[in-house]
């Protein structure tokens, strides 16, 4: 098997005595530990081979609560080794092994009170999937027993945000605070270019204006989409030309909580938002007809469009 491949889970174990009540219809997936085990009690083998076996009660398994096929059946349970908590994920109704840790692995402990975001861990074939799928906002993973993210003060953006980051901190763009300040202007305040040449071969450039919220709606995209994800750097150039000269106000006026490593203003909150809804919103928001699919309009934009070299 290749080492970027995911492990598809054959036999799952169904998860038996399981310490919370109740069917979960109205949750999200979760994963459970149970870490009030008495590690001084004894487990005894039933493995006929070796009947005089025994191990220490700790804690060895999770229970894995995910959605049924059934919506009327509620969650279906199963016991995982504690080792698979952080790769754990459903594709293709199957769960799996990624070949990576997610971050910001979101699980219930017993013995804790806790503020756990209930995420789906079914992960679409069509969302772009790597170690920060579940991280949510621009700034570093939640620590244990906080909910607070930070985010971009600038604009109304929380999933996929450690993709930008990763660009933004390459240092290949001069205008990262003004980029994502303008992604909230309704004014047709972006000037992109197209290129085409005359007769006598001489290149032309003609302005097209759009909204910041049609880009910021695009980009919401471009970083949740396998297909899409390719054209984030060029989306970004592109985006960086743009408001070279652009009338918005200056990225540091914006109310905020602080600034970033690389000075851009920041929010901290405390974010109830399904995350399900999140990704959905940000992989389908782009659409404005029924009849196109996201990735068209992402295309025919990286198509039509180019930078302007004077």
């Amino acid at each position: 098997m290749h080492e970027n491949q995911e492990t598809v889970i054959k036999n799952n174990a169904v998860a038996e005595n399981f310490w919370m009540g109740g069917s979960f219809e109205t949750l999200r997936d979760f994963i459970a530990v149970d870490d009030q085990i008495d590690s001084d009690d004894e487990i005894e083998s039933d493995n006929p081979e070796t009947p005089e076996k025994k191990w220490s009660n700790v804690t060895r398994t999770a229970v894995v609560a995910v959605d049924t096929e059934d919506e009327n059946k509620g969650k279906q349970l199963f016991s995982i080794p504690i080792e698979w908590i952080p790769r754990v994920a459903i594709r293709n109704n199957k769960m799996v092994l990624m070949p990576f840790e997610f971050c910001c692995r979101e699980v219930i402990v017993r013995s804790r009170t806790q503020l756990i975001r209930c995420q789906s861990l079914t992960i679409p074939k069509e969302y772009y999937c790597d170690r920060h799928f579940f991280h949510v906002g621009c700034g570093g993973c939640t620590t244990e027993g906080s909910s607070d993210v930070q985010v971009f003060a600038a604009t109304h953006l929380y999933v996929g945000l450690k993709t930008i980051m990763n660009y933004l901190n390459t240092n290949m763009y001069m205008n990262s605070g003004e980029m994502l300040a303008v992604l909230e202007s309704n004014d047709t305040c972006l000037n992109f270019y197209e290129e085409s040449f005359d007769d006598e071969n001489q290149q032309i450039y003609t302005i097209t204006s759009i909204k910041g919220t049609t880009i910021r709606k695009y980009l919401a995209h471009i970083v949740v989409c396998k297909y899409c994800i390719r054209h984030l750097g060029d989306f970004l150039s592109l985006l960086d030309q743009s408001v070279a000269h652009h009338p918005c106000p200056d990225h540091v006026d914006i109310d905020c909580d602080g600034y970033n490593k690389l000075g851009l203003p920041i929010r901290n909150y405390i974010l109830d938002a399904d995350f399900d809804m999140l990704m959905s919103k940000a992989y389908y928001g782009i659409i404005d007809d029924g009849s196109s699919k996201p990735c068209k309009y992402v295309d025919d934009f990286m198509d039509n469009f180019v930078i302007k070299y004077d």
